[in-house]
């Protein structure tokens, strides 16, 4: 059996996409994607065609793997957007084969970190990742719902000031840190929103989310991607009721849904829990360092 490789930006456009959809066939989770949302996933997550790789098995397409990188205070990040292997491949070592060379592009390119998600039922994936290095940090829960959104004007008692603005204005909060989970950083929120929240003048957390529209111009959804407080604080569960009230409009009738929130975060999971919202998927964040 031989296994080559071959960087994705060396393939047209369509038959990557194809690739994609062939080698997802199956998953946990529908991930198959039209050529065009395909492209708009790659220009918004900030995926690079060329430091991705299609595997090979004797000549025949098998799999692939889609890498993102970032750079934060100095250090080189990856983030893997997506391994698969087509059905007819799977369980021959194929999928380990395409991960150990993705480590060593790793290697090539200077990467310090690197991060993925899994799907917490994919136990096989989750094990190849952790024989290859990557340990388990945290839970990611998406959680939804379609019912109204209660008021929570009335819950906390503080006189909190709030700032409303684009996603990339939280960076210049103090306290802002890009995280590990890739999709709720900055660069991937081109068209989000933000909500600052202030006590006396002083930024006691923030929320970043984002709104979806239709044809009309009605409002048809919010997704709420992160929800942080200034540490130290001893009111983390009134500066996230303030922040979430103005991100979910609790009078507008839309889905809301959360995003690949940490369930470390359990103040945050608490209220969204409380205000609704059930978990439709779970994920694990894993990290290697190298």
């Amino acid at each position: 059996m031989d296994v080559t490789f071959q960087s994705l930006s060396e393939l047209p456009i369509k038959e990557v996409s194809e690739l994609w959809n062939q080698s997802f066939e199956g998953y946990f989770v529908p991930a198959a994607l039209p050529l065009d949302r395909f492209i708009g996933r790659i220009a918004s997550e900030g995926l690079s065609l060329e430091h991705s790789l299609a595997c090979y098995v004797d000549g025949e397409a098998a799999g692939l793997v889609m890498n993102g990188f970032r750079e934060y205070d100095g250090r080189k990040r990856a983030w893997n957007g997506g391994t698969a292997i087509k059905p007819a491949f799977r369980g021959k070592g194929i999928g380990k084969a395409l991960m150990l060379r993705n480590l060593q592009l790793y290697e090539e390119l200077g990467v310090e970190e690197a991060s993925l998600e899994a799907i917490s039922q994919n136990a096989n994936a989750i094990r190849l990742y952790e024989s290859l290095g990557y340990r388990q940090i945290d839970r990611l829960l998406i959680q939804s719902t379609e019912q109204p959104i209660p008021d929570m004007d009335h819950t906390y008692e503080h006189p909190y000031q709030i700032a409303l603005g684009m996603a990339a204005e939280a960076a210049r909060l103090p306290f802002y840190s890009p995280g590990e989970v890739w999709q709720a950083g900055l660069p991937s929120l081109k068209d989000g929103e933000s909500v600052a929240v202030f006590d006396g003048g002083e930024a006691a957390g923030y929320a970043l989310y984002r709104r979806t529209f239709g044809p009309a111009g009605d409002l048809t959804g919010i997704v709420l991607y992160r929800v942080e407080v200034a540490p130290g604080r001893t009111d983390a569960k009134d500066v996230m009721t303030a922040a979430l009230h103005e991100v979910w409009q609790p009078g507008e009738i839309c889905r809301r849904s959360a995003f690949n929130i940490r369930a470390s975060n359990t103040v945050l999971a608490e209220l969204l829990a409380g205000m609704g919202l059930v978990t439709t998927m779970e994920q694990v964040l894993m990290v290697l360092e190298r």
